[in-house]
């Protein structure tokens, strides 16, 4: 009887799962109508992601963005990620 080494066992599991995860790249966009998103923003500490409708209750999961006309606006990290790379 013959046994196949771990580390090849654990290449092909680790392969195969890798193969079959979806993608888990976050796309900013909103899903939520205005008025769920007024509801929603309440619920948290700090409101919702300019960009899409993560909710924001710790300083950590954000950060500031200007916008043009001088107002700011919270951004979660996830978004301002994808704009990075993304632009």
């Amino acid at each position: 009887m013959t046994t196949t080494p771990t580390t090849t066992t654990h290449a092909y599991w680790t392969a195969t799962a890798t193969a079959v995860v979806p993608s888990t790249e976050h796309v900013p966009g909103f899903k939520l109508t205005k008025e769920q998103r007024d509801i929603k923003s309440d619920e948290h500490k700090y409101g919702l992601c300019c960009s899409c409708d993560a909710g924001l209750d710790d300083r950590a999961d954000f950060v500031c963005q200007s916008k043009k006309d001088g107002e700011l606006s919270l951004m979660c990290n996830a978004c301002s990620d994808y704009y990075i790379e993304h632009n």
